[in-house]
């Protein structure tokens, strides 16, 4: 006598579908996070390369640091990330895994590397040309940071951020700190990309060591302490 297999019944896949759907929901975002872990964890890397690159600049232009933005032959615009490149030759330096620079042919050669906007601000509201013996405390003074990218070829929608004239400490703090009700130059949308790495952001300090931060204090950003 052939005995028949049996199979599931209706209730015991749904069942085994209510545990898959639990397990998922469960795993799911523990996934995410070890993911952008590894991110951050690349991300960190970049800005310590970059941060060393800023030292290695210093020593060669008498302590000073690079401009944030200017002019050269024929009214050709540069920033401060064409200054640093012959110092690490490697576009993907500039580039956040979370959130990587868009390619924009507005902003293609002649410039030095193929990707002039960076994932990463420099906060150079008071370090841009200044000098290093103007730094009073070198491990406390935000120097880079998670920042702006550029996703979209309509350059008006963030050009505020692009120049941020006004970028003082205080706005900074405000920007890392997720404030975007009190703040300039900015909008709830950027912020959020802004803390792209578990909600927190990454920053390189002036003496080029980098840690993640959840918040900030103007005194993070200034050069002279009161």
């Amino acid at each position: 006598m052939v005995r028949r297999a049996r199979g599931f019944t209706l209730i015991e896949l749904l069942v085994v579908i209510a545990i898959i759907t639990i397990l998922a929901a469960i795993l799911f975002p523990v996934f995410a996070r070890a993911r952008e872990k590894a991110r951050t964890t690349s991300c960190q890397s970049n800005l310590r390369q970059l941060g060393t690159a800023f030292g290695i600049y210093r020593s060669d232009y008498d302590g000073g640091m690079p401009a944030n933005f200017y002019l050269g032959d024929n009214n050709i615009a540069y920033r401060w990330i064409h200054l640093i490149y012959p110092y690490v030759q490697n576009d993907q330096i500039f580039q956040c895994p979370s959130k990587p620079a868009t390619d924009d042919p507005i902003w293609q050669p002649p410039y030095t590397t193929r990707l002039p906007f960076s994932s990463y601000y420099y906060c150079h509201y008071y370090l841009a040309t200044s000098n290093e013996s103007d730094v009073q405390d070198t491990a406390r003074t935000i120097m880079l940071m998670d920042g702006w990218w550029f996703p979209y070829k309509d350059i008006d929608w963030n050009i505020g951020m692009f120049h941020s004239p006004n970028a003082d400490a205080v706005v900074m703090a405000k920007w890392v700190n997720g404030d975007w009700r009190n703040t300039l130059y900015v909008n709830q949308q950027i912020l959020e990309q802004m803390h792209r790495h578990n909600g927190g952001v990454n920053v390189t300090y002036y003496d080029a060591h980098v840690k993640w931060i959840k918040s900030a204090t103007p005194q993070d950003f200034t050069p002279r302490r009161d």
